[in-house]
């Protein structure tokens, strides 16, 4: 049985082929006799998560002898047997099961069907917590997060593709110039954020490269208990440390934006975040945070005039000017 509707339709039927296969079956099979949960395979029940182009993240449930037992499996159209392999490496690094910050334990990859699964967490989305949650509970979240991302960047294991600044030009440039189509002060807004840009990129070499998550938001946070847990490393790289501080900001600045009209609603909750980082995080890991929060700004602006039905061309021209006022 799976459950889907809306936007991930067509996603969880594409990519939940790979989970009626014998192939998966087996290796799930398998894995549930191992840990004692059944020792036949059960009724199974698909959820769908979050759907990207090239990946779906399902809940995996099974109604066993002690109750439904859930994972989490991600099917991806390509093979990313290395998702598995750097996510038990960080794992083996002190991010593991007992840890105050931790990630999901990857559990068994299915390289035929590209399928990874991974420990299923229990927990609070930090998302819930600062879009609902009084003062004192977005500000603990906030700075849950920021030690979170301290303790990744001082301790991860460094792997995958360097992710150079200067290989960001490209997208900067596109995401400008799909504004600057649209012509008016939109357009005139984004040739210039366009320059200050390019006059704030990073120089080779001029940061100390980390272990990157890739996707560092709140919506990738959970809080189970007392440890804070983050999820979906598909995109990890070495990078700019300020790269994963820049996305969480702007992350959490929209949420205001969102719900009550302005960036500026969580300004308190970003200081503890960086607060928090800044105790035991690299050094210097902020002197390129303008350039990377601008350019997140830029991001944001095309998705709300080109991506958002229908368009909110006011959210652009507010992301335009936040991305101008931080350079």
């Amino acid at each position: 049985m799976m459950e889907a509707e809306g936007e991930f339709a067509g996603a969880a039927l594409r990519f939940s082929v790979a989970l009626a296969q014998r192939d998966f079956h087996a290796e799930l099979h398998r894995l549930f006799r191992s840990r004692g949960w059944a020792q036949t395979l059960p009724a199974m029940r698909l959820r769908v998560l979050k759907a990207h182009k090239d990946r779906c993240t399902f809940e995996v449930s099974l109604d066993t002898e002690n109750g439904w037992q859930s994972l989490i499996g991600k099917v991806h159209e390509g093979d990313r047997s290395d998702v598995f392999a750097a996510m038990q490496s960080i794992v083996d690094a002190g991010f593991g099961p007992t840890a105050e910050f931790a990630i999901p334990r990857p559990l068994t990859y299915v390289p035929s069907l590209h399928v990874l699964l991974e420990e299923r967490i229990q927990g609070t989305q930090v998302k819930e917590i600062f879009l609902d949650g009084a003062l004192d509970e977005r500000l603990a979240a906030a700075r849950r997060c920021g030690a979170w991302l301290a303790r990744y960047h001082m301790g991860a294991p460094q792997q995958g593709r360097l992710a150079e600044p200067s290989e960001f030009l490209g997208e900067i440039r596109y995401w400008a110039q799909q504004i600057r189509s649209s012509g008016g002060p939109l357009g005139i807004k984004a040739a210039l954020l366009l320059r200050k840009l390019e006059a704030a990129m990073p120089e080779p070499r001029s940061f100390e490269p980390c272990a990157g998550h890739g996707s560092y938001i709140p919506e990738h946070v959970l809080l189970s208990g007392r440890r804070t847990v983050a999820i979906d490393l598909d995109e990890y790289d070495i990078a700019d440390p300020a790269r994963d501080l820049a996305w969480f900001i702007v992350s959490l600045q929209r949420f205001g934006l969102k719900k009550r009209g302005s960036l500026r609603v969580h300004d308190r909750s970003v200081d503890a975040f960086l607060e928090a980082y800044g105790a035991s995080g690299p050094r210097d890991a902020t002197r390129h945070l303008p350039f990377y929060k601008a350019a997140e700004c830029l991001h944001r602006a095309l998705r709300d005039l080109h991506k958002r039905i229908p368009p909110i061309p006011e959210w652009t021209e507010i992301m335009l000017d936040e991305g101008l006022s931080a350079l």
